[in-house]
């Protein structure tokens, strides 16, 4: 079965599209493009799927067969780290992820540098996988991340109590929040469901959508104010908001919502639950939208 294109990369099905020579080929014509591009570094990242990490280990050996200076993020990487990382080191990115869709898929989103995707088109594959791996390093950039997160995130969080209810849903967002309350100083209560990683996503789709959100559902449903309810998609780049009586808020009101709590600044939604802040990071940040809105939902 053949990989199919997507606005910034390929995507196909693990095992049929999706397979390790079809990940060597995608990477041998990236590093070639990047080349070109007179970009020496790469940042090679992973959701939380099955052998996403094995894959990307194959992706970075072949770019750093090509000559360049490859880093594989350690562990599975929410997008926004992947994001982060190639803001603070200039370098070009390869991210092995099928974002919202189910388990069976699996591909990647191409970057030439922060907030520079390349298209498909842009891609010379080659016939063949090439025969030759490089070495590369493991970069562990999280705890710089959730620096900059709490930085961005500022103040006026003085008071709010509560609940946080956040479902990671078993994909690459789990783990990361706590951190940034403790930086923080939050003394609203986080209460995370489906943190680890889990190739199967719990059994259902890894979108922030009603009905794959039955867990937090119950619990928002059941909730009295101030709560409030989080879900992150698989790679975290969607985040999906229900407020207590189990109301999932719309993105549009999210969205408002968000304009609300910043006050005038910069602010970007696709629709579908993806927000951007071009003062904070090149790409969109649920992390940073999920803080936000603690401002005006607690």
């Amino acid at each position: 079965m053949e990989l199919y294109p997507t606005q910034d990369g390929f995507l196909g099905e693990i095992a049929k599209g999706f397979t390790f020579a079809q990940v060597a080929r995608l990477a041998a014509g990236f590093g070639e493009r990047v080349k070109a591009e007179g970009i020496t570094q790469v940042v090679v990242a992973h959701d939380a799927r099955f052998l996403a990490k094995e894959m990307a280990e194959e992706a970075a050996g072949v770019l750093g067969g090509l000559g360049l200076e490859t880093l594989l993020l350690k562990g599975p990487s929410p997008w926004p780290l992947f994001a982060f990382a190639l803001r603070e080191l200039e370098a070009a990115g390869f991210y092995l992820t099928a974002s919202r869709r189910p388990a069976r898929y699996q591909g990647v989103k191409l970057r030439l540098g922060p907030g520079r995707p390349l298209p498909p088109a842009g891609l010379p594959l080659p016939e063949e996988p090439p025969g030759v791996r490089g070495s590369f390093q493991i970069l562990d950039r999280k705890k710089a991340y959730l620096e900059h997160l709490a930085g961005s995130a500022g103040e006026g969080f003085q008071g709010k109590k509560g609940v946080v209810y956040l479902d990671a849903l078993g994909g690459a967002g789990g783990g990361l929040l706590p951190g940034v309350f403790k930086l923080l100083g939050l003394e609203a209560e986080l209460r995370e469901l489906h943190p680890l990683p889990h190739p199967l996503f719990y059994g259902v789709d890894p979108d922030p959508k009603p009905e794959n959100l039955p867990t937090l559902l119950a619990l928002m449903k059941a909730a009295e104010a101030p709560a409030v309810g989080f879900a992150l998609d698989g790679d975290a780049d969607r985040l999906g908001v229900v407020l207590p009586g189990g109301e999932a808020l719309p993105p549009e009101e999210t969205l408002e919502r968000l304009r609300q709590a910043l006050g005038g600044r910069e602010v970007q939604a696709d629709g579908e639950g993806g927000y951007l802040f071009p003062w904070h990071l090149p790409e969109k940040d649920p992390f940073l939208a999920a803080l936000l809105l603690l401002r005006v939902l607690l």
